[in-house]
C-alpha cells in the first residue's frame, strides 16, 4: 500500500498542501505527480467521472507518489470503499453536520476496531492481494484520512465535539459555501470567516486533528499557517488555465491581434 504524504506531513507538524484537478484527465493527473506536489484532489460531488477513468487518475497518482483525495456524497458508503480501494488516501465529505455524522463517517471508513468497514482484500490498496490481511487493515487504518467540511452555520456549535471524534483527521473550513450559509456570499477573506477558522484550529488542539482551508493567496495562506492552519487546498488546473490563457490573450491584445469574446 501507498504511504500517504499527507498523514506523515501532518504527523511532523508540517503543512500539506493539496491541488484540484477539475478535467477528468489521467496524463494531467500524472504530470501534476512528477511536479512533487502532496495531493491530488478529485470532486465526485460536483462533476461524474468514468469509472475506469477515475481508476487511471489515481493510478497516476500512486505511480508518481503523490497521493489522492476523493470529495464525495455525504453518505455514500459504496464510494468510501470504492475510493480507498482504487488506491487514493484521503475522502472528503462535504457537508458535515454534527460529532455523530463525523462518526459514522468513520465507522464506514475504517476497519476494526477503529470503524466497522467491510474487507475484500484484493484491489490496488491491498497490493491486489499481496499484502497479508492482518498488515492491509493496519496499512489501510494508518495511510488513508479523513476531511470533513464545515460549510453550513448550523455545524459551527458542533466545532469542538467534531473535533474530538477519533478517526477524523482534518476540520476543513469551506469558506465559499460558508459565506453563502452566513449571508456573507464570496466574502471568503471575511473576518467572521477568519474567526471561525481560528476557532477550529483552537478545537483542534490536543486531539488527532488539524484545521484545513483553502489557499487564496499568498499572504492570506502565510497568516492562516501562523495561526495553526496546517492543511490547504492550493489552485486548480482549470483556474491555472483560465489564468494562462487571460494573460496570454492581453499580450497578444497589445500587440495587434483581436479575439471575438
Amino acid at each position: 500500500m501507498k504511504k500517504s504524504i499527507v498523514k506523515q506531513k501532518l504527523k511532523s507538524n508540517q503543512p500539506a498542501l493539496v491541488n484540484k484537478i477539475c478535467f477528468s484527465n489521467a496524463d494531467l493527473a500524472e504530470l501534476i505527480g512528477l511536479m512533487g506536489f502532496d495531493c491530488l484532489w478529485i470532486c465526485t460531488e460536483h462533476t461524474s467521472i468514468d469509472a475506469s477513468l477515475l481508476k487511471d487518475m489515481i493510478r497516476a497518482g500512486r505511480a508518481t507518489g503523490m497521493d489522492c483525495l476523493m470529495r464525495t456524497g455525504q453518505d455514500s458508503y459504496d464510494d468510501f470503499i470504492r475510493f480507498f480501494e482504487m488506491g487514493a488516501n484521503g475522502l472528503m465529505i462535504p457537508h458535515l453536520c454534527d460529532a455523530e455524522h463525523a462518526k459514522e463517517i468513520v465507522r464506514r471508513a475504517k476497519f476494526p476496531p477503529i470503524g466497522e468497514r467491510g474487507i475484500d482484500g484484493i484491489s490496488a490498496d491491498a497490493d491486489f492481494g499481496l499484502l497479508p490481511t492482518e498488515e492491509y487493515i493496519k496499512q489501510a487504518n494508518d495511510q488513508t484520512f479523513i476531511v470533513v467540511q464545515i460549510e453550513n452555520k448550523h455545524t459551527l456549535e458542533n466545532i469542538e465535539s467534531i473535533a474530538k471524534v477519533e478517526g477524523i483527521d482534518v476540520l476543513f473550513v469551506g469558506p465559499a459555501d460558508l459565506s453563502l450559509s452566513l449571508g456573507i456570499p464570496d466574502q471568503v477573506k471575511h473576518p467572521k470567516i477568519l474567526e471561525i477558522i481560528e476557532r477550529v484550529v483552537k478545537a483542534c488542539e490536543g486531539t488527532s486533528a488539524v484545521c484545513g482551508t483553502p489557499y487564496i493567496d499568498p499572504e492570506h495562506c502565510k497568516k492562516l499557517m501562523d495561526i495553526g492552519v496546517k492543511f490547504f487546498t492550493g489552485t486548480s488546473d482549470s483556474g491555472i488555465l483560465r489564468k494562462g490563457f487571460a494573460n496570454f490573450k492581453n499580450d497578444l491584445k497589445n500587440i495587434g491581434f483581436t479575439f471575438g469574446r
